[in-house]
């Protein structure tokens, strides 16, 4: 993906900027389409957009909302990703929307969480519901990662070349077995959103921005940017078949 940088004084200037962004996408798509899908990530930092999008004036009542990508746990453990989104963005008339997990609580009773991680995959890519997003807002892990995509998951690999929209994941420095898109996915949709507040994250997405123009300006003859071993959003970054939208404020948590 090609990348477009926008920068904020603030976390809560960027989550208002992205929140009137994901806003106008999704009223864009329910003028051509009876519903619209929204994919959001997990993690504390995109509590203050998920409060800042609720208040958006949308028919909230013909939107879906997902995930990017979700731990194996139950649905009311502290790790899940659905808690936190279900509590901090389906407040107000935001509640109206239609909430679709990513690991149906029967098949995390019934299975051991990889189990679990693996069905709830399958059941993902068999659900109509799921396939065709309005918008994708993903985040950065200070290790390069994004969604659940890490690179020391055994399935990396897997992740990398899969024409599934899901996969299971299993990450070597990360607790919890995961479900999560697959880059072939994140290349399909034309513009994702990223989320990186903080000075970390900051520091990380220069990195890796950096990281992807040395291997541009040594390997003329490449067109990604990328090797086999780049992490998972330093292969999106240098990928140019989609636009990466960034949303940055250095003073986040």
């Amino acid at each position: 993906m090609s990348s477009r940088l926008h920068h904020f004084d603030d976390i809560a200037a960027a989550a208002s900027a992205l929140a009137a962004a994901v806003s106008a996408d999704l009223h864009s798509a329910l003028a051509l389409v009876p519903r619209a899908l929204l994919l959001v990530s997990g993690g504390h930092s995109p509590v203050v957009f998920f409060q800042r999008l609720a208040t958006m004036p949308l028919d909230w009542q013909r939107i879906d909302v997902s995930l990017v990508d979700e731990r194996s746990v139950a649905a009311n453990d502290a790790a899940a990703n659905a808690r936190l989104v279900q509590e901090n963005l389906f407040t107000g008339a935001a509640a109206q929307a239609r909430w679709l997990p990513l690991l149906p609580p029967n098949l995390f009773d019934a299975s051991d969480p990889w189990t679990a991680a693996c069905q709830a995959a399958a059941a993902a890519n068999a659900d109509v519901r799921l396939a065709t997003p309005a918008v994708i807002v993903l985040g950065l892990g200070n290790d390069g990662h994004t969604a659940s995509l890490f690179a020391d998951a055994p399935q990396w690999s897997q992740a990398r070349s899969t024409t599934q929209r899901y996969l299971a994941l299993q990450p070597g420095s990360a607790p919890h077995a995961r479900i999560s898109l697959s880059l072939a996915a994140l290349r399909s949709q034309p513009r994702c959103y990223l989320w990186a507040v903080g000075a970390d994250k900051a520091a990380t997405l220069a990195r890796l921005q950096h990281a992807v123009s040395i291997s541009v300006a040594g390997m003329p003859e490449a067109t990604s940017g990328a090797t086999q071993d780049s992490g998972p959003l330093q292969r999106l970054l240098a990928d140019p078949s989609a636009l990466l939208e960034i949303y940055c404020a250095e003073d986040g948590q």
